[in-house]
């Protein structure tokens, strides 16, 4: 009896292993864990959310028809104005199809070709404002004005440094610089500076076959001969100061597009 006693004694008295003890700590924990991450599954799950955002955006896609009329329209009339500024000082002498509307030298075909030029570098800078930058400024008409006088001011003082004999190779040195400065102003982005480069070298190109072909112009005092065809080197500025202009525009007539989209869905 008194070794059952003292048995029973060292059997209360031994001490309780923490291996034993914390064992059923990892199966608390993981229990505990996966409780609290499927409540919060649930309540994530039935938490509404908010589409206002996404219904509010225009797509390409869906806008471009009125964008690209209005794109069109705008090179149609707006464009030969801007073009005859170089025809004043006899940069370029139109041929086949010339007219003349006041002091406007111009040629039958420009408007169309303007216009399909302003339709095709805006559209062009949309698609790729909806593929590759989806947090692309939208357009104001503050900096769609602005970009148009630097535009209208650029090409009114390369007239006059080409009408008073300013040597080709200087003022091609003066307009690069502003051609620059105008570009880090109004757009400043590494994609608009691209677009600007690829359209202020491949417009220039796109003249050879349309002045050798259909003989609608030619420049009197090229500078530089392709393919057998004469051009001045430093309408490559012209076209690369362009291309802010339509990249502010393209993007303003796309937020218009959109308000007024906006407008007749809440209506």
């Amino acid at each position: 009896m008194q070794s059952l006693t003292a048995l029973c004694s060292s059997i209360n008295f031994l001490p309780i292993s923490p291996n034993l003890h914390n064992s059923k700590q990892p199966i608390r924990s993981v229990y505990s864990q996966k409780k609290h991450e499927k409540s919060n599954s649930k309540y994530i799950d039935s938490r509404p959310y908010c589409t206002m955002g996404k219904q509010s955006k225009t797509s390409l896609s869906d806008a471009w028809p009125t964008i690209s009329l209005s794109l069109f329209g705008s090179g149609f009339f707006l464009g030969p104005l801007i073009d005859g500024i170089h025809s004043r000082v006899d940069l370029v002498t139109y041929q086949n199809g010339s007219i003349d509307i006041g002091p406007l030298h111009t040629n039958i075909w420009v408007p169309p070709l303007l216009g399909l030029f302003y339709c095709t570098v805006g559209l062009l800078q949309l698609f790729l404002d909806e593929k590759f930058s989806p947090k692309a400024p939208e357009g104001s008409l503050e900096k769609t004005a602005s970009s148009l006088i630097a535009v209208v001011v650029f090409i009114e003082v390369s007239a006059e440094m080409y009408k008073a004999g300013v040597a080709d190779n200087i003022e091609g040195y003066i307009l690069f610089a502003a051609a620059e400065f105008i570009w880090l102003f109004l757009d400043g982005s590494r994609q608009g500076f691209a677009l600007a480069c690829i359209v202020g070298l491949g417009c220039p190109l796109a003249e050879i076959p349309i002045m050798k072909l259909f003989h609608l112009w030619y420049y009197p005092q090229a500078n530089i001969i392709l393919f057998g065809q004469g051009l001045v080197t430093w309408t490559i500025t012209c076209y690369f100061v362009y291309t802010p202009f339509l990249i502010n525009f393209s993007r303003w007539l796309k937020s218009v597009t959109a308000s007024a989209a906006g407008s007749d869905r809440s209506d």
